[in-house]
């Protein structure tokens, strides 16, 4: 009834979207962005498109895998969704696992040396390509990258005798590529990084056991005082045993 009830009826007829927000009710919020023309965000094959209404009319506006943005306006909203879904079908890409069977053929070329046959093969039996002289073309398609990076780690593993794989060298080599395309050449580069660190690593560990060895070693004044304070029966057993540790190291060639 105050200075401010104008302000709040203007508000009640027409509230703001950060209002609507406050609310934390979705539903509410989705309600408003479609009147207003906020935009709501519409999946199509895992493809977000942004749906919005603007002057009358109804936008949509996604990118596809391979990079394209597309853009479409309709006069309801349900008259988008077949311009998107003929977008996303257009730019899918059919992916299949291989047998057991095709990853031997795979292994074969790598074993033969053939690491570019052993790639083109896992892409064409992959992607089930009947004509590919080369990769590339896979390669430079965006849609094919994660088929791309997942078929030269396979190669690259079954190359390397040398690598075994395991949860912490996996970790150390995914951080060392930071989401760049996989190659067989950054594969090599990661794996020699991991085996320094791996190196770097074990060294430290022995040096810290050696120090923590010589934190608890007597001093040699000590072990003389020691010594001395022992029986003659006992020095006798102490030289024994000392003469056979000895002659243990000898013949283990440590000595």
């Amino acid at each position: 009834m105050g200075a401010g009830s104008a302000d709040l009826k203007r508000f009640l007829n027409a509230p703001d979207r950060e209002a609507i927000q406050a609310l934390k009710d979705p539903e509410l919020l989705r309600q408003y962005d479609e009147q207003h023309g906020s935009g709501t965000t519409v999946y199509a094959s895992g493809v977000p498109f942004q749906i919005s209404q603007r002057g009358g009319k109804w936008c949509a506006k996604g990118k596809t895998p391979d990079g394209t943005v597309h853009r479409f306006t309709a006069s309801s909203r349900d008259a988008l969704f077949p311009k998107i879904t003929d977008a996303v079908r257009e730019n899918t890409v059919t992916v299949r696992e291989l047998t057991d069977a095709e990853l031997l053929q795979v292994i074969r070329y790598v074993q033969a040396g053939d690491t570019q046959m052993a790639l083109s093969q896992y892409l064409w039996l992959a992607t089930n390509k009947k004509e590919i002289e080369t990769p590339f073309e896979i390669l430079d398609d965006p849609r094919y990258r994660e088929l791309c990076d997942q078929a030269v780690l396979f190669v690259w593993q079954h190359a390397r005798t040398d690598y075994s794989p395991s949860p912490e060298r996996e970790k150390y080599m995914d951080e060392y590529v930071a989401g760049r395309p996989l190659s067989l050449p950054l594969l090599d580069s990661a794996w020699k990084a991991c085996q320094q660190a791996e190196k770097d690593y074990t060294r430290s560990a022995l040096l810290g056991q050696l120090d923590d060895q010589a934190e608890t070693m007597p001093e040699p004044r000590e072990i003389a005082a020691q010594i001395n304070e022992l029986d003659d029966e006992s020095v006798d057993q102490l030289m024994a045993a000392t003469r056979r540790e000895y002659a243990r190291e000898v013949r283990a060639g440590r000595r």
